[in-house]
């Protein structure tokens, strides 16, 4: 068990979209023009706001919108957290979805099939 914080569970966010951040980009139409830049923090709370993998609790936690600043995990949860994270950041949606795949009623299809992460107290 150890103690963790919302910027430890952000970082790893982060380094998990970082190595397809690019195919992301592209399914937005973004600018390309400059690659090979990190993640921004728009695309870290986009990411967060879209995976169907975690409750909205632990999504609240990780934002910043919960008194708690810290919560106590095991390596298993935290594995688990990671597992869920490169399972979204290497799907179809995530990659290639614009808004259709990205929609509320598109998300919504996919939480019905998905276990969630919940905080684990």
């Amino acid at each position: 068990m150890k103690s963790i914080t919302k910027e430890y569970l952000s970082d790893i966010i982060f380094r998990i979209i970082n190595k397809s951040i690019d195919g992301h980009r592209a399914s937005k139409r973004y600018d390309l023009s400059d690659k090979d830049f990190p993640a921004t923090d728009e695309e870290v709370l986009e990411f967060l706001h879209s995976i169907p993998y975690f409750d909205t609790r632990l999504k609240d936690f990780i934002i910043g919108h919960l008194s708690e600043r810290t919560i106590i995990v095991s390596q298993a949860w935290e594995n688990e957290f990671i597992v869920k994270c490169r399972a979204w950041a290497e799907s179809y949606e995530w990659l290639h979805g614009d808004d259709r795949f990205l929609s509320d009623k598109h998300l919504d299809k996919i939480k019905k099939e998905a276990t969630f992460l919940t905080l684990p107290y």
